[in-house]
């Protein structure tokens, strides 16, 4: 057994639950105070059935994109930790990118949301009804509609995000390779 190996998976482990959890906390409270039609945690607080899915699928959307930021970032630190070709890459380098990927990737899930949620509701608005005030008065379809739009946006943003991640964390070197002619 490679002791190394099970111990950077375990650090690795530890590292995406509390990210987890901060990922959850800090985006319910960034899209809360994002939202000014109405405030969300009384709403919820009250019952409102409608705010409560959509804040769930706002959460279930930040998630996703930022797992997708997540694994270009694990599979480097994994291959930089494990692979003794690696080691000799700048570590500390490493994770400075990586934290400056997860913090890229928070403000896109923040402003994609909120950006996408204000769009959407411009688009669908008609003089007797708005989806914020719909939701407000707990209109669950409303509700049902903006959830699933916000996790249809997250799965096309979070390809985006995983393609900008993979670019830009730069991979360790493994070795050298020397071609004779």
């Amino acid at each position: 057994m490679d002791f190394l190996k099970v111990a950077v998976s375990v650090g690795e482990l530890i590292v995406t639950v509390v990210m987890a959890v901060l990922v959850v906390f800090v985006t319910y409270r960034a899209l809360i105070h994002a939202n000014t039609d109405f405030d969300e945690d009384q709403e919820i607080i009250k019952g409102n059935l409608s705010v409560g899915l959509l804040v769930a699928a706002l959460l279930l959307a930040s998630a996703n994109i930022m797992h997708q930021a997540f694994k270009p970032v694990a599979d480097t630190l994994h291959l930089c930790l494990s692979n003794p070709l690696a080691q000799e890459s700048n570590q500390g380098a490493m994770v400075l990118y990586a934290l400056g990927n997860l913090a890229l990737a928070f403000v896109i899930v923040v402003f994609t949301l909120s950006f996408s949620l204000r769009v959407f509701g411009r688009l669908t608005r008609t003089k007797e009804t708005r989806p914020g005030k719909e939701l407000e008065r707990g209109n669950v379809a409303v509700g049902v509609i903006l959830s699933s739009f916000v996790l249809i946006v997250s799965l096309f943003v979070g390809e985006g995000v995983s393609s900008i991640s993979k670019a830009l964390i730069p991979r360790p070197n493994v070795g050298r390779m020397h071609i004779m002619r």
